[in-house]
């Protein structure tokens, strides 16, 4: 069975759970964790050293791929960020995936070139959020924030709440939908906000899920999960 290592702010209470519920004994969770109470930039920037110091210590549990479960944590220092993350993880000789990149990939992989974004953020981390995917080839036409500071309150969001956040703030013209935040449920709500748009979503656990899998080179069924996870 294979083993993952996931690296969440200390305040997350979603990323695990939902990886825990989808993988159904496909693989086992263990978790490191880095010290964020609020989604700020003066918290965020200085999480990295602590990520790769958290990493180390999976690394003697045999995990076969390290995780950095942190979305804002992984783009707010520039568009690269998450690849220099990926880079001083894989250091520590396991194949790496940072939250941000992941979604990269998975907007890459549905073809999605306009996008809508939904995220808990104030409106500066998600000023920053869209200047990042911009930078990476992606219009976004809309965005929603709900203005949640403390991360702990990131996660008492119910998915229900998420789904009517996406529904009502998608452009119509948008290729995809990505609801942003590895604290934020969002696997109960995926289907159901694609069913009301008839668009893709991907969410930051959703993306993160998905390429952690193509690392392990291991093929779920997760119907729940959505197009990303039909898509070939």
């Amino acid at each position: 069975m294979n083993r993952i290592g996931l690296i969440v702010p200390s305040s997350n209470t979603t990323m695990e759970r939902e990886f825990w519920e989808s993988l159904n004994g496909h693989a086992t969770i263990h978790a490191g964790r880095v010290f964020l109470e609020n989604v700020m930039v003066s918290e965020l920037t200085v999480l990295e050293d602590e990520a790769v110091r958290e990493a180390r210590k999976l690394v003697t549990a045999g995990v076969d791929v390290l995780v950095y479960g942190c979305t804002s944590g992984s783009f707010v220092k520039g568009p690269q960020q998450y690849s220099g993350i990926e880079e001083k993880l894989e250091k520590l000789g396991k194949p790496a995936v940072a939250t941000s990149g992941a979604v990269i990939r998975a907007l890459t992989h549905l073809g999605a070139g306009k996008i809508s974004l939904i995220t808990p953020y104030t409106r500066d981390i998600t000023e920053v959020e869209k200047a990042f995917l911009a930078k990476h080839g992606f219009e976004v036409l809309s965005t929603f924030h709900a203005s949640i500071v403390a991360n702990l309150d990131i996660g008492m969001v119910k998915d229900d709440e998420v789904a009517e956040w996406a529904t009502e703030n998608t452009h119509p013209d948008s290729d995809a939908i990505f609801i942003s935040c590895t604290n934020l449920s969002t696997f109960k709500a995926i289907k159901r906000i694609e069913e009301n748009t008839g668009k893709p979503v991907v969410s930051s656990n959703s993306a993160t899920l998905w390429n952690v899998l193509q690392k392990l080179n291991k093929k779920i069924d997760l119907p729940l999960l959505g197009m990303l996870f039909s898509a070939r």
